[in-house]
């Protein structure tokens, strides 16, 4: 009798390992493909979400040093060694609200006024797990790592600028010298006539403009104790990354490829990197943390190498932080973070947009010769791109374990914008200047080995302008540009314990 149930405790047992590892394989399975076809969204430091996991949201992205769930390697690969047997999934409705207004009314052109952009909710999944092997530790987090979206259903610089490009007297255009073309035609040079027919018959000059970037993550993970009290982890990163652009026809000539500048529909590209880390509990009630990111080396976008510096380049910047984690009672734990993002290691992200004269200058070339020639020409090594910088965060977050049932969150996340308002032009298309987020969330256990989180996040409204005025010969002519944004987001997740 003893045998027999010895043999179905052991088979229960068997049974109940089995399922666990075919949920998590049809888990991974399910996040890897939900996350690769999730549209992009806009993250909130740069490009970079603030956190990673629901709980660690809730607490405006502070985890360095506290981990809480199997989505640990997206922040600190060593945390994974004290999170315990478990798996978890969830959801984040996010929705950015983006504007964006270019005025070339004094250069000829239009005043576009303020254009918002549109898909304003996006869901963006993830997903990880982890298994405790005693002192080693082995689990996996699948996580998007943020991306830029803009969709405008007007032509912001069509709009603007396409006016101001005029005639140079021929009768198609109007018959009378105006703007760029009859200024260059009325000091003696020539405008050729195809050349303002093609960017006149341009298909890429259409009425949408916008792009599309998303990032994923997967970082197998393996982490180890080095005593009761100390860790240190790494990761494998496996990034994808997927980018289109639509309406850029009016740049096309100041390409080093007009063909790979536009309209070419989604392109992808794969690459990896290194993400290490370390987490003591330096006393009873303090404990330490830091990380550190390799820049991910990415695939060249074959099919935008017209656009991005270094013929298509778009590498994942690396980035490190440290952070602490204090605890002055048994339920409330605080955690401050400060984490350092490289984005101006990257030259397609780094390299500054045109000037006024860059630009005057670039269009004067291309309307009386088809094309330009000069420096920072797109697709270049030194191309012209969104002008960033790097940035320095900090997140502070609170977690209160109210009883056996709830635990409630807050936080504050402040990042600094990456974008000098001179770098404006470009950055209508991608406009993330967002400071200030606040957070909040909750954790309910329906029984010990289940939990249901939900966080919410409110990055405040920023929006910066600047006039791009000429000199020199370009004195008396300008531009000016305005762009903006707020967020919000919703994420519920679900975690089970084993």
């Amino acid at each position: 009798m003893g045998c027999r149930e010895k043999t179905t405790h052991l088979d229960s047992a068997r049974r109940e390992i089995q399922m666990v590892r075919t949920f998590k394989a049809s888990l991974v399975s399910f996040a890897v493909a939900a996350a690769l076809a999730a549209p992009a969204a806009y993250a909130t430091n740069g490009y970079f979400k603030i956190g990673y996991g629901t709980k660690n949201r809730g607490m405006a992205g502070a985890g360095i040093a506290y981990s809480q769930d199997s989505l640990a390697p997206a922040t600190n690969p060593s945390g994974l060694s004290f999170v315990g047997n478990r798996v978890d999934f969830g959801v984040e409705l996010f929705s950015p609200k983006r504007e964006a207004q270019l005025d070339a009314s004094a250069i000829g052109g239009t005043d576009t006024g303020k254009v918002d952009s549109g898909a304003t909710l996006f869901a963006i999944p993830h997903a990880g797990f982890a298994m405790d092997m005693g002192n080693i530790t082995a689990g996996m987090s699948i996580t998007a790592n943020g991306g830029m979206n803009t969709r405008y259903n007007s032509n912001l610089f069509t709009d603007a600028f396409a006016p101001a490009i005029g005639c140079n007297g021929a009768a198609f255009c109007g018959g009378a010298p105006s703007g760029f073309a009859g200024m260059i035609v009325g000091m003696g040079g020539t405008v050729p006539d195809a050349v303002l027919q093609g960017i006149g018959s341009n298909p890429n000059l259409n009425p949408s403009l916008g792009v599309n970037l998303s990032q994923v993550i997967i970082a197998p993970t393996v982490s180890t104790k080095l005593s009761e009290n100390h860790s240190v982890g790494g990761s494998l990163l496996i990034g994808y990354q997927r980018f289109r652009a639509y309406g850029l026809g009016l740049f096309q000539p100041l390409s080093s490829d007009p063909n790979s500048v536009t309209n070419n529909g989604d392109d992808d590209a794969w690459g990896a990197g290194l993400r290490v880390g370390w987490t003591g509990k330096v006393t009873d009630s303090l404990t330490l943390g830091a990380q550190a990111s390799s820049k991910i080396y990415m695939q060249k976008f074959s099919d935008y190498e017209g656009l991005f510096a270094e013929q298509g380049d778009f590498d994942i910047p690396a980035q490190f932080g440290v952070g602490l984690a204090f605890t002055p009672t048994d339920k409330t734990t605080i955690a401050v973070d400060v984490q350092h993002i490289m984005y101006g290691d990257v030259d397609s992200i780094a390299n500054d947009g045109p000037t006024a004269d860059e630009f005057f200058g670039a269009l004067t070339e291309v309307l009386q010769s088809g094309a330009y020639t000069g420096a920072g020409r797109l697709g270049d090594d030194d191309g012209w791109g969104f002008g960033w910088d790097d940035i320095t965060v900090i997140k502070v977050g609170v977690n209160h374990r109210y009883n056996e049932k709830w635990t409630f969150r807050g936080g504050i996340n402040y990042g600094e914008n990456p974008i000098d308002d001179d770098q404006n032009l470009f950055n209508i298309l991608a406009p993330g200047v967002v400071q200030t987020h606040v957070t909040a969330g909750f954790t309910y256990h329906p029984s010990r080995y289940q939990e249901l989180s939900v966080s919410y996040m409110h990055a405040l409204d920023n929006d910066q302008d600047h006039t791009f005025a000429g000199t020199g010969g370009f004195a008396g002519f300008s531009y000016d540009t305005e762009i903006g944004m707020y967020q919000n987001a919703l994420e519920i997740s679900y975690g089970m314990k084993f």
